[in-house]
């Protein structure tokens, strides 16, 4: 999948509602953000169909990525910090065989394809992954919107300039492989706090298991109190009515 940056325009209603009035109250907004779309895409949306001036959103889901994305609408963006501290739990498949630049599938692939062993089944895989949990060091991946020096490291990879990333610690309950859905393909369930890197944990798995592993797909399911099955999807929003009778209180 390539990221296509005019996407977003696709979420917009054929007609915005020039009539309506701008959204004033404040909230957050529980959407299910669609693959392709960029957090920053989803912000756009609702600026425009809401014709609001603040809005954020509470953890950067990468376009891949699908689930919970807490949308914070006027005075509930100064929420933002709180919310991207909370607790997080993540759904996925992983693939063996082939590493890419971006650490998962959307990135452009970095040497020879190669076969999953044979000694690494679901069991095996169960106790490698069970290495990573409570606090641990990671290396954020080249391709995120982390900065150095003031720029984001995904500049610094799309200009081939080297740079030195720093090794964070970061803290996960739980990385679990839960099946093998075919020979190369696993899904998993990972429980972790702020800042944790899915893709890198990914990656650094088929370090551990000397076999190259990426992430294929990604749904998150929880941000502190935010649950997927009380999600809204980016459809259903038409109007600054919309938007508003969706609006979770700011003080949850």
């Amino acid at each position: 999948m390539i990221y296509n940056k005019n996407l977003w325009k696709d979420y917009l209603p054929v007609q915005t509602g020039e009539n309506y009035a701008p959204v004033e109250k404040s909230g957050i907004l529980n959407i299910d953000k669609p693959t392709g779309l960029s957090s920053m895409d989803v912000i756009r949306i609702i600026r425009k169909i809401g014709k609001i001036k603040k809005v954020g959103h509470a953890g950067t889901l990468d376009p891949l990525a699908t689930g919970v994305l807490p949308i914070l609408v006027n005075k509930a963006t100064k929420l933002s910090e709180t919310l991207m501290s909370g607790s997080k739990e993540y759904d996925g498949t992983l693939i063996f065989g082939q590493e890419y630049d971006t650490q998962d599938i959307t990135g452009t692939p970095i040497g020879k394809t190669s076969d999953l062993s044979p000694d690494i089944n679901l069991e095996f895989l169960k106790n490698a992954a069970s290495f990573y949990k409570g606090e641990i060091d990671q290396i954020p991946p080249i391709f995120s919107a982390i900065k150095k020096n003031g720029k984001p490291l995904y500049k610094y990879a799309r200009s081939s300039q080297i740079v030195d990333i720093q090794t964070r610690k970061v803290f996960v309950d739980t990385f679990n492989i839960v099946e093998q859905i075919n020979s190369n393909t696993f899904s998993f369930y990972i429980s972790c706090g702020k800042g944790v890197y899915v893709r890198t944990l990914v990656h650094d798995l088929g370090i551990r298991v000397q076999c190259p592993a990426a992430l294929a797909s990604l749904r998150r399911l929880r941000v502190g109190k935010f649950l997927f099955e009380n999600t809204v999807k980016l459809e259903h929003l038409k109007t600054p009515d919309d938007i508003i009778d969706r609006l979770i209180s700011p003080e949850l």
